[in-house]
């Protein structure tokens, strides 16, 4: 599929019709340049909440505001930005709803290797798109990780393999599927934007639903809370699949945790379907850079390690970090509440052998008083709490005593407090290291 076929479906798509853009955040304003240079719409407007979107695309009118969903209906066609929740009544609209991840798959499905998952999707991504590269082929990463695939389709040729990360917001209003695709694990998680774990289970299974007897599905079963039911082949994918049992068998791999050497074999599996030899992979292994926050070893000081894992805004990442790092004592946990069921994670702690565990923010104070309900008065004592990542980051540096581990793994998202998890995490490396 060449560029210009994709721009002449996008040209039939809004020719001639009035066409919203619906969020101007980076998919919004990619979504609105590229149809900009297509044209043919007899339209062209933005709507947003944030009132300081106003004024801010080159053309058309923008909408701001609370109320700025209530135009939906004056369009022909919808581009949907992710992240933004629908009105019950979208169906009863005579809009078309669309978005980038569904244009894009409906054109580039067959070279498409798409990832999603609660937890891992970046690290399986960059490390797919790192090897495929590595071994000589022309790779493409886009989508979630941070460029829209409006933002790539220029660039890809006939022998182009494209790694796309894809949020459950990006997949779901999908219609169509990746030819290989890449479900690694179900977790509570954005309970605030679908109310329910079933809704958000929902929009993860496009990931696969609209695939074909020839395409590929990659699953670890054993962390899927669904049965699968699909025409394409299924890959059960297992840690064991890997020519080595640790990552230190490998030696010069940077990437640490059990839940990364199943990251590691979801990788392993498709390079190999594809044609990439195992000690090729493992070469491209030793080269990897993980990601940061990722369960990033910061350094240490006085005597204390520090792990920034910010990433972590489930119970089973907080719980998988623990596990991963032996000389774990203290644990920093919390921050918006999002109704995640926390019992997992209180049972995990009061079995564990954590010295100190700090909670911060709503969901922090919420464990906090499960874990007390529960605990004997002097288990109680372990469990401190602060207001916000400052007073917690002091703590941590009071308890943790030399020779031990501290980690930042919230089991909750930083909205509200952070721009985003990665701000989170520099923060702490700053209140650790810096001050």
């Amino acid at each position: 599929m060449s560029a210009e076929l994709f721009e002449n479906r996008l040209s039939r798509l809004i020719g001639d019709k009035r066409v919203l853009v619906l969020g101007y955040g980076r998919e919004g304003r990619s979504t609105h340049r590229v149809l900009t240079g297509v044209g043919g719409y007899s339209c062209l407007d933005v709507a947003d909440s944030d009132p300081a979107v106003a004024g801010a695309a080159p053309t058309g009118v923008v909408i701001t505001g609370e109320k700025y969903l209530d135009s939906l209906g004056d369009y022909d066609v919808v581009f949907k930005s992710p992240g933004i929740v629908l009105p019950n009544n979208v169906s009863s609209l005579d809009c078309a709803i669309s978005s980038q991840t569904d244009l894009f798959l409906s054109e580039y499905s067959g070279q498409t290797i798409g990832v999603t998952g609660t937890k891992g999707k970046s690290t399986v991504a960059t490390l797919l798109s790192h090897t495929l590269e590595s071994a000589g082929y022309e790779a493409i990463l886009a989508g979630n990780i941070g460029t829209p695939v409006f933002d790539i389709y220029d660039r890809v040729t006939s022998g182009t393999k494209i790694v796309v990360e894809l949020s459950c917001h990006q997949l779901e209003y999908c219609e169509h599927s990746p030819s290989q695709a890449v479900l690694l694990n179900l977790f509570e998680d954005h309970l605030d934007h679908y109310g329910t774990f079933e809704r958000y289970i929902r929009a993860k299974k496009n990931i696969y639903r609209y695939q074909s007897g020839r395409d590929t599905l990659y699953a670890h079963l054993d962390d899927l809370p669904i049965s699968i039911q699909t025409d394409s082949r299924v890959r059960d994918v297992n840690a064991g699949d890997l020519p080595f049992t640790r990552f230190e068998d490998v030696g010069g791999v940077r990437l640490r945790g059990e839940h990364n050497l199943l990251n590691a074999a979801f990788a392993y599996n498709i390079c190999l379907d594809i044609g990439v030899e195992g000690e090729t992979f493992i070469n491209a292994l030793r080269s990897y850079d993980p990601l940061p926050h990722r369960l990033e070893f910061l350094g240490s000081k006085n005597g204390v390690d520090y792990y920034d894992d910010s990433i972590s805004t489930t119970v089973e990442s907080a719980v998988s970090a623990v596990k991963s790092v032996p000389n774990a004592k203290t644990l920093i946990i919390g921050g918006m509440d999002r109704g995640i069921d926390y019992t997992a994670l209180v049972d995990f702690l009061l079995a564990g052998n954590l010295t100190a565990i700090i909670g911060m923010y709503d969901s922090g104070k919420r464990v906090r008083e499960m874990y007390l309900a529960r605990c004997t008065r002097s288990e109680a004592e372990r469990f401190m709490y602060a207001d916000d990542l400052y007073g917690a980051a002091e703590l941590a540096q009071i308890h943790t005593l030399p020779g031990d581990a501290c980690l930042l793994s919230p089991a909750a998202a930083s909205y509200g407090d952070f721009v985003n998890f990665e701000e989170r995490g520099n923060v702490f490396r700053r209140l650790i290291f810096d001050l």
